[in-house]
This record gives C-alpha cells, structure tokens and sequence, in this order.
C-alpha cells in the first residue's frame, strides 16, 4: 500500500513539477532578492521528476537528463530576469512549459520502449537553448550591470563543458576515445563567445551568434563521429552557418 501511495505521489509531482518552476519564478518577481534561492530550490525540485521520469533508475543517462535540464532551467531563469515585457514573458514561460512537458513525457518513452527519434532531439535543442540563454544573459549581465566579461566567460565555460557531456552521454557519444571533444567544443563556443563581446551588438544578437557557433561544432563533431563526413553534408551545414550569420548581422542592431 505504502508503495502504490509513493508512486502515486511521484507521479502527481511529475505533472506539478513545471508549474512548480513558474511558482518560483513569481517569487522572484515579489523578492527579486531571492532569485538564487528560487534557482537553487529548481534544481533541487527537477530530481524527484527525472527519478520518476526514468522509472526510478540511477545511471549515468539519468544523471545526463538531470544535468541538460538543470544547465536549461538555470540559464533560462538567469535569461528571463533581464526581460522587462510581461507579454514577451509569458510567451516564454508558455514555451518553456510546453517543452518541459514534452521532455519529460519523451524521457519516460526513452527510458521505457527505447523509442529516441523524439527524445534525442528535444535533448539537443534543449542544449541548444541553453547556450543561447546563458550566453545572452551574460552579455545582458555585461550591458547592463557593466561587469567584466571575464567572470562571466568563466561562468559560462563551466556550464557549456557540463552541458556538453551531458549531451554526448544523452547521444550515446560518450565513450574514452572522445573525452577530449566535449571540453574542446566549449572551448571553441567560449572563445567565439570572448570574440562577440568585443562587437557592439544587442546582447540577444550576440547570444544567438554564440549559440550559431556551438550548433554548427556540435553538427560537424556529430558528422565526424558518425563516420558521415561527406563533401555535400559539409557544404550544407557550412553554407546553413554562413547564411545564418550574414542575416543576423545584416538584420542587428548595432549600438
């Protein structure tokens, strides 16, 4: 009985635990004070919710789920606090609520029928969406507070390294051979990142460039490892990169 009442109650917090993070960011919005409180207490809450989503079972595939997570939720609170519009808010929040959910009924799938074609890459944006909030909340921190990017750039090494080899285990990339990858890649995206601090662009310019430069390492890396690294795969992924930079830098604002 006991048992049943504990699966029952996992469950229940498994569905309540998105909503749990939108609770707390209104707490900062009362006390913005308490904003490393309200972070903290995240991800704290996520555990329970990646323990149930993967059918109670610790592995390092759990522990990389926790981690994209966590590194998302973390830099999406940071991103979110320099957003002044409550409509462009909540459009956000609904967004990341909407994929919240989704992840987590993708991980249950995952961890249940083996069933990736949806899992690994929502896995993957969420990387993705996780370098772009870190890396724009720390140009935003940079503009707005006038703090040295160097700190900063500390910062966001740290997380890109963990999210980075959290995504690799996700991917089934993890192996002994390619352990010095994963450190490199966010190597390359930070030194990209010091390079876009120099520029006066928009700070959600220049997190967009940043996290550009991490999903077209990520791509190629991808390619490489997948012993897919054909002229034509190159090309498009070269040109995508290319294009995709000359429009967003033709389309910013420059200050």
């Amino acid at each position: 009985m006991l048992k049943k009442n504990l699966a029952l109650l996992f469950n229940w917090y498994f569905w309540l635990t998105p909503i749990l993070f939108y609770l707390g960011w209104r707490i900062a919005v009362i006390y913005p004070s308490s904003l490393w409180i309200v972070v903290l207490a995240a991800c704290i809450l996520l555990i329970p919710s990646v323990y149930e989503a993967t059918e109670r079972r610790l592995s390092w595939l759990s522990v990389a789920i926790y981690v994209n997570l966590a590194v998302l939720i973390v830099s999406f609170y940071l991103f979110i606090s320099l957003i002044a519009s409550p409509w462009i808010l909540s459009l956000l929040w609904l967004i990341m609520l909407w994929h919240l959910y989704r992840y987590l009924l993708f991980v249950k799938k995952f961890v249940a029928i083996k069933q990736n074609d949806y899992f690994i890459p929502i896995a993957f944006v969420s990387s993705l969406a996780a370098s772009f909030f870190a890396a724009a909340s720390l140009f935003g921190l940079q503009s707005f507070l006038t703090l040295s990017p160097w700190p900063l750039l500390v910062v966001f090494l740290v997380l890109l390294i963990i999210n980075t080899e959290a995504l690799a285990i996700i991917q089934g990339w993890q192996n002994k051979h390619n352990q010095i990858i994963w450190p490199l890649i966010a190597f390359f995206t930070a030194e990209i990142t010091m390079m876009i601090t120099l520029l006066p662009l928009n700070y959600l310019i220049s997190g967009i460039l940043s996290a550009l430069a991490y999903y077209s390492v990520i791509n190629f890396v991808r390619l490489y490892l997948e012993n897919n690294l054909k002229r034509h795969k190159i090309r498009n992924y070269a040109w995508f990169t290319a294009v995709s930079l000359a429009i967003i830098l033709l389309s910013a604002r420059w200050l």
